[in-house]
């Protein structure tokens, strides 16, 4: 039976939404609507490492610039105590630490809504744009460089990387786009179910592409050539929000419609856990932590530990 642990992060309107841990065993959280980031350390340190169920401490970091809405996105693991969070409303991604901000860097291109991130080993990073149907990327001296991700109004959403390739979603375009590594071509492939909404995707140890379907109530997997597998989960409406790639095998998915978590083998055997219990509802970003606990964030308020 699984165990849940409840932190509150925040309120309804602030609405807690990805999720992100580092190497030092921080787990960091955004406040979509806030415009900031939370940064928490889970637990005490004893003989079996910090325990989740714990209080832990928090501090809470303002990523807004104070010009256009507040909208603190995505987060990302950038370093061992850094991450990257994306501030869609006012155009820049935030590289922050336990110090708070060490830098913001801008998009150039006005209303770009940069949202999803991926964090790179050389210490640069791709993103998604929402507003402009482009990627952008940032190197090491923080200079960006913007490149159209092949779609006309495709509402280009999360991003993923394997070494150098890149997988995104784009949810209005119903595509997942390829890039391999070393060449900028992008490629399209699209998903065989009409209308599938896809949002959240991750690489797999097979080097294909793992997304939802939040339309569908689905999970797909699409591979180098464009070769597509669907999985769909026991309810249609369940809205699958995002994944993430469980070290001990299989993924974790969120089900915002449902109020569940999911595991989801590769043959795709499901088993769910009812997130009712916790008293919040909404579930959206996760992450595993070290100890294999499934950190979740529910836009109602709170951080969800669970343990399965």
């Amino acid at each position: 039976m699984s165990s849940i642990a409840v932190h509150e992060v925040g309120s309804r309107g602030e609405g807690p939404y990805s999720v992100a841990i580092t190497d030092d065993g921080a787990v960091w959280c955004t406040l979509v609507h806030a415009g900031a980031v939370v940064r928490a350390v889970p637990g005490r340190p004893g003989a079996a490492g910090t325990d989740a169920r714990l209080p832990f401490e928090r501090t809470q970091v303002s990523v807004a610039s104070g010009v256009g809405p507040m909208q603190s996105s995505q987060v990302v693991a950038a370093g061992e105590d850094t991450v990257w969070v994306s501030d869609t409303g006012g155009d820049a991604l935030v590289l922050v630490g336990p110090a708070g901000v060490v830098r913001r860097i801008d998009v150039p291109t006005p209303e770009a809504q940069p949202f999803g991130i991926a964090s790179q080993a050389d210490g640069t990073a791709w993103f998604t744009e929402l507003g402009r149907d482009a990627l952008g990327h940032i190197d090491l001296f923080g200079r960006v460089t913007e490149f159209p991700s092949g779609t006309d109004e495709g509402f280009v959403s999360m991003i993923a990387s394997s070494g150098e390739s890149l997988w995104f979603t784009a949810n209005q375009a119903n595509a997942i786009g390829y890039i391999r590594g070393g060449d900028s071509a992008v490629q399209l492939f699209e998903i065989p179910t009409p209308h599938s909404g896809p949002v959240g995707i991750v690489v797999g140890d097979d080097g294909a592409a793992w997304f939802t379907e939040i339309l569908a109530g689905a999970v797909g997997r699409v591979d180098r050539q464009g070769k597509f597998t669907e999985h769909p989960l026991p309810w249609p409406e369940s809205k699958p929000h995002a994944l993430c790639v469980d070290p001990a095998g299989g993924f974790w998915v969120t089900l915002w419609g449902a109020n569940e978590l999911a595991h989801l083998d590769v043959d795709g055997t499901v088993e769910l856990i009812d997130l009712a219990p916790s008293g919040h509802e909404e579930p959206h970003g996760l992450a595993v932590d070290a100890s294999g606990t499934v950190w979740v964030a529910m836009e109602t308020g709170a951080l969800l530990a669970v343990a399965r």
